[in-house]
């Protein structure tokens, strides 16, 4: 373990801002985790996957940001039908997606090209095209940071909601080590579900049968489509996350703004696309210095050359303010903030 001190984080956090922490180390193992907590507790910290959903607000982080390295993915159990896999924090998403795809497993197909890193994906609860992390999540363990002790959440112990988990404010207190997922040997459409999106994708295809190989690329050309390469211009994917309301209210929206889209959740539940809300007051593609609103999906706040943190921050207070004054939502941050 080698800690750094003013470290840059313009590699390590997808809006490409130039950032620098005082200290940085990257963990690889839990003696690290244990060494780290028992000499530096009163410092600030803060933990990190490959900096996809986040936004520093400052140039200088006066704390230490940790990368959590631990990587690996194994079978732990299986029969002729299921298998339980596990794979370790640091391990690049869509690789592991990969990985269980080439195996023949189903259940992440439709989570496949997400940015980030293992640990991160049960602590949003991450979701595309119809299926989300608590699907197929049998269970996560972690370190406790205050004694630490190694701890194992059951899936239910989780509480993954929309976007949310247990472990979503509770960041500095848990970190995670591995994730567990119970999938599926092979691939049957009747079993599974995926978006209408993708359905029609898999049309322009040609493909009436598809694979779990198949899905995966109908996925990568939607979102090689609609969603722009983080290499080129920053950003750290949906910035907002779709609100809920009842459903008496989404009726009387959709009756003044007929464009606005809505998914049923229950009875009295309606997700909107946020994206919708904003393309409908007319913030799609619009730009104020360098920072805008990408004009393929409207849900995406992009950096388009020098930006600041602030900057960007003070771009999506002012959609939240717009979105608020027309529509009566107040939309929340998918990003997290560090101040």
């Amino acid at each position: 373990m080698f800690i750094k001190e003013h470290f840059p984080l313009i590699k390590l956090n997808t809006f490409g801002l130039n950032v620098h922490a005082r200290y940085f180390v990257e963990v690889t193992n839990v003696e690290d985790l244990h060494k780290i907590f028992s000499y530096s507790s009163s410092m600030p910290k803060f933990i990190i996957g490959n900096g996809s959903n986040i936004l520093f607000l400052k140039d200088y982080y006066p704390g230490l940001i940790l990368k959590i390295g631990i990587k690996g993915k194994k079978i732990v159990k299986e029969n002729n039908k299921q298998v339980i896999v596990q794979a370790y924090a640091g391990e690049k998403w869509n690789n592991f997606v990969n990985w269980t795809i080439k195996k023949g497993f189903s259940g992440l197909e439709n989570l496949s090209f997400i940015p980030g890193t293992v640990g991160a994906s049960p602590i949003q609860n991450i979701g595309a095209y119809g299926t989300e992390i608590k699907n197929v999540l049998l269970k996560v363990k972690t370190y406790e940071v205050d004694h630490g002790k190694i701890i194992e959440f059951s899936r239910k112990k989780c509480q993954l909601k929309y976007r949310d988990s247990f472990f979503k404010s509770r960041k500095n207190r848990f970190i995670i080590l591995s994730v567990f997922f119970l999938l599926k040997k092979g691939f049957k459409k009747n079993n599974s579900f995926f978006s209408v999106e993708v359905e029609n994708e898999l049309k322009n295809m040609n493909i009436k049968k598809p694979t779990i190989e198949d899905i995966s690329k109908a996925i990568f050309n939607i979102r090689h489509r609609n969603l722009p390469d983080t290499k080129k211009i920053g950003n750290a994917g949906s910035f907002f996350i779709n609100p809920v309301i009842k459903n008496v209210d989404f009726k009387i929206i959709k009756h003044e703004f007929p464009n606005i889209i809505g998914y049923k959740l229950c009875e009295n539940k309606v997700k909107i696309s946020a994206n919708s809300l904003i393309e409908s007051i007319g913030w799609k593609g619009r730009k104020i210095g360098n920072v805008g609103v990408y004009e393929k999906k409207p849900i995406i706040i992009v950096n388009y050359g020098k930006a600041t943190g602030i900057e960007i921050y003070s771009f999506s207070e002012k959609i939240i303010e717009d979105v608020k004054k027309v529509f009566g939502i107040i939309l929340s941050r998918e990003v997290n903030i560090i101040q």
